[in-house]
């Protein structure tokens, strides 16, 4: 005897939708310890121009994140994340943090959970929240798979971007969101891995120019550290000393040494890194042959 086979009884396939399910790099630990804080987020804010904002992406881990998160701050309706079995459906919706105190922008998205038309749990899957006087900005993204749900929490200031912490949780059998593990970055890390970086900089560089008259400059520097700093600067043969100088960090490749407060301009220099070369700039370099801001430096060691 041929059995009725009624559809509506059958069991649903698991069908999540794309377009909203984020990025499967958030799900990887391996990817999410390798971003550290030569980073930045990929947005317009600490007067980033475009174009900067494309090579620092560039650099960075975080540019492998192909899945637009932005597109949530400008979200105006239920977005339809799609179904993980026959009665459980998940769906997508901006919502207002808790806190918005000494924000001047943000931006927040919540995952609800719904069991037969009834929620049965919720959890914020996206934000990015600006705080200027902090000159801070952190920003959270997320993957669905199956039940499984993967939250990262970044936070950038000048110095970069750092991870704050990831998370995995699942989605059980009464649609409630079940943590499974997590992993918090600590802070210390952070500031060890700018100091690497900063260490960078340390060492003995040496520049010499002519201008048009053959009046040859010259500029010995030594970087101990950005806070230890010393120069010896020969002009028309004559050479001036100053040490204890402390060095201005513009960005992770540029920093400022202002070594002649009596002098304005004509005191400041800007060394610049990319790669394994360098740069020196600033007025003291403009006037040595005019309309060449930036000329090459020699790192000896």
């Amino acid at each position: 005897m041929q059995e009725n086979f009624n559809p509506n009884t059958s069991t649903k396939k698991i069908t999540l939708n794309k377009e909203w399910q984020g990025d499967s790099l958030i799900s990887d630990l391996n990817f999410i310890n390798s971003i550290d804080s030569t980073c930045k987020l990929n947005d317009g804010f600490f007067e980033r121009s475009d174009k900067q904002i494309k090579d620092d992406n560039l650099k960075c881990a975080l540019s492998k994140i192909k899945f637009d998160y932005q597109k949530l701050s400008s979200l105006n309706f239920i977005a339809s994340l799609g179904s993980i079995n026959s009665t459980t459906t998940l769906f997508i919706k901006t919502t207002k943090p808790s806190n918005t105190e000494n924000t001047d922008i943000y931006h927040q998205a919540t995952l609800y959970v719904e069991i037969n038309k009834k929620i049965t749990d919720s959890i914020v899957i996206y934000n990015s929240i600006n705080f200027s006087e902090a000159l801070t900005v952190r920003e959270r993204n997320y993957y669905v798979d199956k039940d499984n749900i993967y939250i990262l929490d970044i936070a950038e200031d000048e110095s970069g971007a750092n991870v704050e912490k990831w998370s995995q949780s699942k989605i059980n059998s009464s649609g409630k969101i079940i943590s499974v593990k997590q992993k918090i970055f600590p802070k210390d890390d952070s500031y060890k891995i700018k100091e690497s970086k900063d260490n960078l900089w340390n060492g003995t560089y040496y520049f010499e120019a002519s201008n048009r008259d053959n009046v040859k400059t010259v500029f010995d520097i030594t970087i101990n550290s950005l806070d230890d700093i010393s120069l010896n600067v020969t002009e028309e043969g004559i050479k001036n000393k100053y040490s204890n100088i402390k060095a201005e960090k513009v960005d992770n490749g540029k920093i400022k040494i202002n070594y002649d407060t009596s002098s304005d301009d004509m005191g400041t220099i800007y060394i610049e890194r990319s790669d394994n070369e360098f740069y020196i700039s600033g007025n003291p370099i403009y006037f040595i042959n005019l309309g060449n801001n930036k000329m090459p430096l020699k790192k000896i060691k």
